[in-house]
């Protein structure tokens, strides 16, 4: 009976462990990307009893129990060790230690391939910002920086059986650009043709020889003179700890080799980002020219020393979506650069740059026909000087390059096009001054035009 009771204390004093060494070794640091949570307070701030409190003791005590670094990382060992399997749902454990972000499997399936439609629609709108920045002034250029699996597959686990369509959206979408005559800098080819292993094992990105080469490949695609750090001195250590590798094994994973090249910076920050991780970035640089706005994603960390050592005054930012009218408007940039990873693609259809749209002739001999086309005018969430006229075309109407036009008040606009059948128009509200409005809705293919609904609308409907 003895060895029963030394069994249960020795089971409770395991369980209590992570609760009493909190006095002692409570956690106070994670590699997740999001600020911990906070010790909860009895009271709120207009004195009232916090009715939350016991929630937010247990989202506080779930992140900051003793040894939860340690104890993840035990875990994640035990699993990638024994099964091969990884135990955070963000990262998929591959072979020969290599690791994959869990968000591009669709895309290396296949199963997240676009339609046709939405290859088109894709490329419409990236056209239609081009054409924007184009009419201000400024250059323009494209830039997709592939999955690491859309590359380097070979070393996903067991998926090989499930893969539906070895085609990729960004394989779809560069003829389209092509074809629209979109200035594009294409990653994925430049990638594909190395023989070299260009991204890291354990980190979503590339290596810093990897990035070099995007640099190159962004500079050439914008036709612009720079500094190719050829002869730079260069060096490999075993010190990259990867954001998947952190995601996994927390503060213990094994570090990898990556490049160190003997750059000098001669840019600075002209703002209070500390770091290429900051969602808003200036630089100002001693010995570049021309202004640069740059949206970007994480894969832009490696870039901006590269590139802000090039331009006068450069500004990067991370926001989404992309705020590019009201930008353009404070910076006056002569060059605008888009760089989204491959599996955020369609976000240029869920989440298209906030310009306005532009405006085309209105065609004269278009076809009134009836249809269940939807519209629907409200205020921009995302900036509300803008009003959002949106909506559905109603099946069967559109084939595969079908323009949406939207008219306001006869004032005609091109629209995004959103996923399959879907349009929006963006229009600063002080640029409609007749209420109610008369909005038509018209396709557009090859010549033909279709009036496919109208309806007047109040302000604010």
């Amino acid at each position: 009976m003895k060895k029963y009771w030394i069994f249960i204390i020795a089971c409770l004093g395991a369980c209590l462990v992570p609760f009493a060494g909190m006095a002692v070794h409570p956690t106070t640091v994670t590699t997740e990307n999001k600020a911990m949570a906070e010790f909860p307070k009895l009271k709120t701030e207009e004195g009232a009893w916090n009715l939350d409190y016991f929630q937010e003791f247990e989202a506080y005590f779930q992140e900051h129990f003793a040894f939860r670094n340690e104890l993840i990382y035990a875990d994640a060992k035990i699993q990638t060790s024994l099964f091969g399997v990884s135990n955070v749902d963000t990262v998929i454990y591959g072979t020969e230690g290599w690791l994959y972000y869990t968000s591009t499997l669709e895309d290396y399936l296949g199963t997240g391939r676009m339609s046709d439609r939405e290859i088109y629609n894709l490329a419409h709108n990236i056209s239609l910002v081009w054409q924007y920045v184009e009419e201000k002034g400024s250059d323009f250029l494209l830039t997709v920086p592939p999955n690491k699996n859309t590359l380097y597959g070979g070393n996903m686990p067991y998926y090989d059986s499930h893969i539906a369509d070895k085609t990729h959206n960004v394989d779809l979408l560069e003829p389209k650009l092509q074809e629209l005559g979109v200035p594009y800098a294409d990653l994925l080819k430049l990638f594909r043709q190395e023989d070299e292993t260009l991204y890291l094992k354990r980190d979503s990105h590339w290596n810093q020889k990897g990035a070099l080469m995007a640099y190159w490949c962004i500079m050439d695609g914008l036709g612009y003179a720079y500094e190719d750090y050829k002869e730079a001195p260069v060096t490999r250590a075993k010190d990259e700890n990867g954001d998947l590798n952190r995601m996994l094994y927390t503060f213990y994973g094994e570090k990898e080799l990556n490049y160190h090249y003997g750059i000098e910076q001669k840019h600075s920050y002209a703002n209070d980002a500390e770091s290429v991780e900051d969602v808003w970035i200036e630089t100002e640089g001693q010995t570049g020219r021309g202004t640069l706005l740059m949206f970007r994603d994480s894969f832009g960390n490696t870039l901006i020393p590269l590139l802000a050592d090039q331009f006068e005054k450069a500004w990067f930012t991370k926001e989404v979506p992309y705020g590019l009218e009201s930008l353009m408007e404070q910076y006056h940039p002569d060059t605008v650069v888009l760089e989204k990873v491959e599996r955020n693609l369609s976000e240029y259809l869920t989440m298209p740059p906030i310009i306005s749209s532009p405006k085309t002739e209105r065609p004269q001999a278009a076809e009134t026909i009836e249809s269940d086309t939807t519209i629907s005018l409200k205020t921009l969430e995302y900036d509300f000087n803008y009003y959002k006229i949106s909506g559905k075309v109603a099946d069967g109407l559109l084939k595969e390059e079908t323009d949406i036009l939207v008219c306001i008040n006869g004032d005609c606009r091109r629209a995004y096009h959103t996923k399959e059948n879907g349009y929006e128009v963006y229009i600063k509200k002080n640029e409609i001054d007749t209420w109610p409005a008369e909005i038509q809705v018209l396709t557009a293919d090859q010549g033909i035009s279709k009036r496919v609904q109208t309806r007047q609308l109040e302000k604010g409907e």
